[in-house]
């Protein structure tokens, strides 16, 4: 049972300090000032000054015998010693160095036998205490008993009495009561070492024990640096440094560690974000300059953009891969402490208990498992037969062809608004240069668009195949598909929260990684644009831009009013594009959210600039483009051989849609 006021772990601290602390007493006997006021030589030489006026010869021999221990050759001390003893057998300094040179040489029998007959001889302090010392001497091959211990707590007490202001004897009083657990004797020894020897080590040192028995760990530390700075030896100072560690509780221990990692976790989560910040500010400026030469393609600043987002990016990525280490042991760490300290309390609250065990495993599973997300290679939209559509694919190619790049091998149809381009296919595509490329177009931005304008849309769109936008990049996908698996996971199972280690690191790190990779982003779209008012004129451009925006919104409202409407009445819906809701959004609510959304500022987060500075800066190039042709203000849907059947066929996919997420069941004709 530890002391009142001693924990457990400082206990066995102290256990381990007792290996080293027969070295330390080695010093205390051989190498620190016996008193005050005489030093060990002075000590010496009135010893040896003493067997000098009794037997000339032995006090040679005995001066031999105290360099050979100061050279630490025990055996050859203690058999000088004995020949002094033979020589003057009423010379009690030589039996009591002959008895502590005989322990540490190895023979404890002997040398506890000589030091009870320099006691009998002269029971002087120096004596009681080297008899007191050999009595608690430990070794890898000898404990002290408790009935040795008891003796020489009472030899030691004895010549702290008879001399209090020796510091060799307060040392050893000190080593007796630590080896014996006498704390409070070890409390009073240590207060007058600090008094009476303040510039010797073993002060601190056994300062650094009492501090240590107390649990004051910065104390203790305190004291053994002082003791180091003072001699402590390498050996001593390490051992007692790692039984102060010891003493510390493990979340105590690996505190530090903890702060230095996280440190430097923190240090790189707001270099990558000022990187990511600076880089969007240099974009913007970029995106403001007219081009070298009339096309979309990267020059100066802008490739050296590209190239500095390509690493950051990729920077980023890999940093969210070793993050997800530490949220995992994070995660691991809150949860099973909160565990830890319920059970401590002795009274178990199951609930809470299973709750925060489930919570743990959950979130641990979502990390997992985010690790692992593979993506789907799903057709994008319905594809479209070109056997249905032989003029579109004719303004296909010849906007590939204006571009100088590999037309869509295939057009996917979507029931929205959206435009984009992808390239599907595995690595060996990519590397073969065969991957598929797909152009992505939501049929609800088609209505009223004039072929030109359209052309210039899908000349932004092949800008990004130009530039090099749709390859690579898996990284980023990677990190993308796991942030959306994680969060995915843990806002379906309730452990989307503040006080959740893994959540507060999604919602961090995806504000970084938004922020870096929609720069990027943004900076594809400003040089995607500039192929389209090159080749086909800012102004046809911005009238496309303008229309896909409108028609989004637009679209939107149709959408929801008439999905509302057929749902509430249970009606058919043969024909999404065609139905005319009954109570659809009013024209001025209308115009007034499509102005609003014309005049949005971007946002760090926005993959596309504003359209305000998209508007701006394809007017500052003031190209024309290619001369117009017949077909240019003809709608677009005239590319199409037959609208109806591919409206019926999205608004059939619409009605899949709302049935598998919603359960509703939307009849395609009137029953």
């Amino acid at each position: 049972m530890a002391p009142p006021g001693r924990s457990l772990a400082s206990e066995k601290a102290l256990f381990r300090c007792l290996f080293v602390l027969g070295a330390v007493v080695i010093i205390i006997m051989s190498a620190s000032p016996i008193r005050a006021y005489e030093s060990l030589a002075d000590f010496d030489k009135r010893i040896t000054a003493e067997l000098e006026a009794l037997n000339p010869e032995a006090a040679g021999i005995f001066r031999q015998a105290g360099e050979a221990r100061e050279k630490g050759d025990h055996r050859a001390a203690a058999d000088l010693y004995a020949r002094v003893q033979e020589m003057v057998p009423n010379f009690d300094h030589a039996v009591r160095r002959h008895a502590y040179e005989e322990l540490l040489a190895g023979n404890r029998d002997l040398a506890l036998s000589l030091g009870r007959k320099a006691v009998e001889m002269n029971s002087s302090p120096q004596n009681l205490s080297t008899l007191a010392s050999i009595l608690v001497y430990a070794s890898p091959t000898y404990q002290p008993t408790e009935p040795e211990k008891h003796e020489a707590l009472g030899f030691a007490h004895r010549a702290a009495e008879m001399d209090p202001g020796d510091p060799f004897i307060q040392m050893v009083h000190c080593q007796v009561a630590l080896v014996g657990d006498y704390f409070e004797v070890l409390r009073h020894c240590t207060n007058s070492l600090l008094k009476i020897a303040p510039e010797q080590f073993q002060t601190h040192y056994f300062a650094t024990l009492l501090a240590l028995s107390e649990n004051r760990t910065g104390d203790a530390k305190a004291s053994l640096e002082r003791a180091k700075a003072l001699g402590l030896p390498d050996d001593a100072y390490r051992a007692l440094g790692a039984a102060i560690e010891e003493s510390q509780p493990w979340p105590a221990r690996i505190l530090p560690s903890v702060l230095k990692i996280v440190s430097v976790w923190a240090g790189l989560f707001l270099a990558l974000l000022g990187v990511g910040w600076f880089l969007s500010r240099a974009a913007l400026r970029a995106a403001g300059r007219v081009p070298a030469e009339p096309t979309g393609r990267a020059h100066g600043l802008d490739a050296a953009l590209r190239r500095i987002y390509r690493v950051v990016l990729w920077l980023c990525s890999a940093f969210y891969y070793c993050s997800l280490p530490l949220v995992f042991l994070s995660v691991l760490a809150v949860g099973g402490g909160l565990l830890y300290g319920i059970l401590s309390f002795g009274y178990v609250p199951i609930k809470i208990a299973a709750i925060i065990a489930i919570l743990t495993l959950v979130t641990l599973w979502s990390i997992l498992k985010s690790l692992f997300v593979r993506a789907r290679d799903e057709d994008p939209g319905l594809r479209l037969d070109p056997a249905k559509a032989p003029a579109l694919r004719a303004a296909l190619d010849e906007v590939a062809g204006r571009v100088g790049t590999r037309p869509v091998d295939n057009v996917y149809l979507t029931p929205g608004t959206e435009v984009a381009v992808m390239e599907r296919g595995g690595v060996l595509r990519q590397l073969a240069g065969s991957r598929e490329r797909c152009l992505i177009l939501g049929i609800g931005a088609l209505e009223g668009l004039p072929v030109r304008p359209f052309k210039a849309i899908l000349a932004h769109e092949y800008g990004h195949f130009s530039n090099q936008d749709t390859a690579g990049g898996g990284f980023a996908l990677a990190v993308r598909r796991s942030l959306m698996t994680m969060a995915g996971l843990l806002a379906a199972s309730g452990a989307a929260a503040w006080y959740n280690p893994a959540w507060l690191f999604l919602n961090g790190f995806h504000r970084m990684f938004l922020r870096i990779s929609q720069g990027a982003s943004r900076l594809q779209e400003v040089l995607a644009d500039r192929w389209a008012a090159f080749l086909y004129g800012s102004r046809s451009f911005e009238e496309g831009l303008r229309h896909v925006i409108s028609r989004s919104v637009q679209f939107q409202a149709h959408a929801s009013a008439t999905l509302k409407e057929v749902s509430e009445k249970k009606v058919a819906l043969a024909n999404l594009y065609t139905f005319q809701p009954e109570q659809g959004m009013p024209g001025p609510e209308i115009a007034k959210a499509v102005e609003s959304a014309l005049a949005a500022p971007a946002s760090p987060y926005d993959s596309h600039p504003a359209p305000a500075d998209r508007f701006a800066w394809v007017r500052t190039l003031g190209a024309e483009g290619a001369g117009p042709t017949s077909e240019d203000e003809q709608p677009v849907w005239g590319l199409f051989l037959d609208r109806e059947a591919i409206e019926r066929q999205l608004t059939d996919a619409v009605r899949r849609n709302v049935r598998q997420r919603y359960g509703v069941e939307i009849p395609a004709e009137a029953v």
